[in-house]
């Protein structure tokens, strides 16, 4: 099967920082890739890359046959008609002085989908598709609390009916009791409208519950990728382990014995350097000098599981 997004060797670099390494990967039609990692790993400047929102430094992402960084003007255009992205805050990601009406049919006239009625029966379709009545398109954002707000953001990108959608952290800032609600969502518009997703989180159990793959990255670089229940059943970068060891547990007694297992693993080693992996430092598998002369290749350990480890 062709996939429909293709990232080769993508490098995002800003100043003397580089953010996204060398990133490659590909997500099949009606694919959820699950992106992962701590805070600063690059996540979300991956996922801009991905779909022309940040231009990459160096490397490729073809998104439904179309090289995203050869795109200009009216062919770029033409790609976010098929690639929408939902963001993370869904109080900053709407205008305050647009009704959820206005906030839908923008992209529909930017785009030049429809227009009068047209435009508002599917206007109504899909803000009733995303759980909220008709009666809020009139109403602005300030009425609406986070979770409908973020509905409001999904129908957004869902108006134009894209197949590829980027959900960069977009149940991190709801409330624990809301998020499953969004997350239960997303996986209804998956099914219902043929979506593809690369979608882009920290916390491990909503990655676990919605992807088909996961991707593990950390310092801009994927350290680990395999299908979600082989990755969290045997997970083999040192990385991913201390990421799962760190996932909270409701027994006390577990819990405390998690957090001792996690201080544990946190070391620090001196020989590690900047040419070698970039996780060396923390690392309690590192071996030297081969972890501090080389950075390990991402390369499959078996079917399907590909690491970035000299030793997983």
């Amino acid at each position: 099967m062709t996939p429909l997004v293709r990232v080769t060797q993508l490098t995002k670099q800003f100043a003397k920082t580089r953010a996204v390494d060398g990133v490659s990967f590909d997500i099949a039609p009606g694919e959820t890739l699950g992106l992962v990692g701590e805070s600063g790993s690059g996540k979300s400047t991956l996922g801009r890359a991905v779909v022309g929102l940040l231009p990459a430094t160096s490397g490729e992402s073809i998104v439904d046959g179309q090289n995203v960084g050869t795109l200009r003007g009216s062919a770029r255009k033409a790609l976010w008609r098929h690639a929408q992205m939902v963001f993370q805050d869904p109080y900053s990601s709407l205008n305050p002085k647009m009704t959820v009406r206005d906030a839908l049919a923008e992209p529909l006239r930017n785009f030049g989908i429809a227009r009068g009625a047209e435009a508002d029966k599917l206007i109504r379709e899909t803000i009733e598709a995303c759980g909220l009545p008709a009666s809020a398109l009139p109403r602005y954002p300030r009425e609406f609390s986070g979770g409908q707000r973020q509905r409001i953001g999904i129908a957004r990108a869902l108006i134009v009916r894209p197949n590829f959608i980027v959900a960069d952290e977009p149940v991190s800032a709801l409330d624990v009791s809301i998020q499953a609600q969004i997350i239960n969502l997303l996986q209804d518009l998956k099914s219902e409208f043929g979506l593809t997703y690369l979608f882009i989180a920290h916390d491990l159990a909503v990655i676990r519950h919605v992807s088909d793959r996961v991707a593990v990255m950390y310092r801009g670089k994927l350290v680990e990728t395999a299908p979600a229940a082989t990755l969290y059943a045997t997970p083999r970068h040192p990385y991913t382990q201390l990421l799962l060891r760190s996932v909270p547990v409701p027994d006390p007694k577990a819990e405390i014995e998690r957090r001792r297992n996690v201080t544990g693993a946190e070391v620090t080693n001196a020989e590690a350097t900047d040419n070698g992996c970039p996780f060396a430092a923390r690392c309690p598998m590192a071996k030297f000098p081969t972890c501090s002369d080389k950075a390990p290749e991402l390369s499959a350990k078996a079917s399907d599981h590909l690491v970035a480890c000299h030793f997983a």
